[in-house]
């Protein structure tokens, strides 16, 4: 039975919606978690990054997920822009040394029941139809239990909205959901088996993407003995091969003939039928708002290159539960714990929005994209260790490391603003900005369309998260 009030509300069980859970209801904070569908269900999003492995043990859900038996990822290959190459989470020294591929579907459900015996009240099968705001702040929601047909309303503290894609505060209230020009992609994927993905030499277990022409394509191999393989083309190229008479289904078979490197891992295998999914990348103007935090997918989704989904989902998640235990117990003011939280997801989506944009700059070859991550991290590498930085921001290390020190968005800070000053420079036609420097920054330009407001503060008000012996906000020494 769903109680009629609430510390917290979560709207949403997928990796967001346990994580934060989990965290509020490890330190006896009286969480409920609505979810409208019953798990497992199928999701999208199956390579992780190394970043979720402390993260995962941060929240004690870190053994179940090693006995569960998922495949694991030691690295990535990419074969990109006519150049090649291979890296391991290990070559960072002491980071994780590697993550998973998982069936989400297993993943999430894990995570889900994960929540409930930390002591979440978790219920399936339930929508959220409504958020009810007193003077502006969200305080209750009305939903319907579709398993009893029962409708009922539950009050709150604070809502946590991990809806996903649907983003119930995001669509329905806020109204402030912007989808970015540059990433108008559609993925195309379907499930192949008896592949010959590790022909050559490169670690088994690892993500394998390949540019082409029209846009590029990921190998990733699940514990079922099945592989993930997913075209991404931009949604023009969708519709000019439609035009010409060419279905979805047309289109990725041939994308995949068409490549020497799909044709030698495919030559024997078969697959099931496609799936396909567009404009997938989009940010909500603000993260949070009175009452309320929006995690995940609810709030912002990027282009799944990198596999930054699952990455963002648990980090903001792990900040905003910090805020909300912080809020609670009387240790930071709301205000705040609400700064903190808006500014270090903001920053944490604009490093891998950085990143992305870079990659799809085909010309700038590979030590272009190491240089980009020596940039967007705060480690101090040499140049010939270039490729650590690289890692760092693929891995998604970047971000718990520095949210957890203290240290956290720094750099990001002072480049994005960097960014923003060279293009109002160039506007202005005022500046001493090169050929290289100007393209570089209309690009990453062009990729901030949708991003109405911009909080990246060099510093979060002396607060940053800590783990232990609780996940809570913690402060800097003066």
């Amino acid at each position: 039975m769903i109680s009629n009030t609430t510390d917290v509300l979560v709207i949403g069980g997928g990796p967001a919606g346990s994580t934060v859970a989990t965290i509020l209801a490890r330190q006896g904070i009286k969480t409920t978690v609505l979810e409208r569908d019953v798990f497992p269900r199928y999701h999208i999003g199956e390579s992780l990054l190394a970043s979720l492995m402390p993260m995962l043990d941060a929240i004690g859900a870190g053994e179940k997920m090693k006995k569960h038996g998922f495949v694991e990822k030691p690295g990535g290959y990419f074969n990109w822009g006519n150049e090649k190459w291979s890296f391991r989470f290990d070559e960072i020294e002491g980071a994780p040394n590697h993550s998973y591929q998982v069936k989400r579907s297993e993943f999430d459900k894990l995570l889900l029941d994960h929540a409930a015996e930390n002591g979440a009240s978790v219920h399936q099968n339930v929508k959220v139809s409504k958020v009810e705001f007193d003077n502006g702040r969200a305080v209750s929601a009305s939903y319907l239990d579709r398993t009893s047909e029962t409708r009922g309303n539950i009050s709150f503290k604070y809502l946590v909205d991990c809806s996903g894609r649907s983003g119930v505060i995001a669509n329905e209230y806020a109204k402030d959901r912007h989808f970015h020009n540059v990433f108008k992609n559609v993925a195309i994927w379907s499930y192949w088996s008896g592949t010959n993905l590790f022909y050559d030499d490169l670690p088994a277990g690892s993500t394998r993407i390949i540019s082409v022409e029209a846009g590029w394509i990921w190998f990733i191999p699940l514990n079922d003995g099945t592989v993930s393989v997913g075209t991404v083309i931009t949604r023009d190229q969708l519709r000019k091969e439609r035009d010409a008479g060419h279905s979805a289904e047309q289109v990725y078979d041939r994308l995949l003939a068409d490549n020497e490197e799909a044709r030698i891992i495919l030559k024997d295998a078969k697959r099931t039928d496609i799936k396909m999914e567009t404009d997938y990348s989009y940010t909500s103007e603000r993260f949070s708002g009175p009452g309320y935090f929006m995690c995940g997918d609810a709030a912002c989704f990027l282009d799944p290159l990198l596999s930054s989904g699952v990455h963002l989902a648990m980090v903001s998640s792990l900040v905003a539960a910090a805020s909300i235990a912080s809020i609670l117990k009387g240790h930071v003011d709301e205000a705040r714990a609400v700064n903190f939280f808006e500014t270090s997801y903001r920053q944490a989506y604009l490093r891998f929005l950085m990143m992305v944009s870079s990659f799809y700059d085909l010309n700038r070859g590979q030590a272009g994209y190491f240089w980009e991550a020596q940039r967007l991290t705060s480690k101090d590498y040499s140049d010939r260790d270039m490729k650590k930085a690289f890692v760092s921001i693929v891995s998604g290390g970047a971000d718990y490391t520095e949210v957890s020190d203290g240290r956290y968005g720094e750099i990001v800070a002072k480049q994005v603003a960097e960014k923003l000053r060279q293009g109002v420079d160039m506007r202005r036609g005022t500046g001493q900005i090169g050929d290289e420097t100007k393209r570089e920054n209309m690009q990453f330009m062009d990729a901030l369309n949708g991003l109405q407001f911009l909080q990246a503060n060099a510093a979060i008000d002396g607060l940053y998260v800590v783990t232990q012996p609780e996940i809570m906000l913690a402060q800097t020494a003066a």
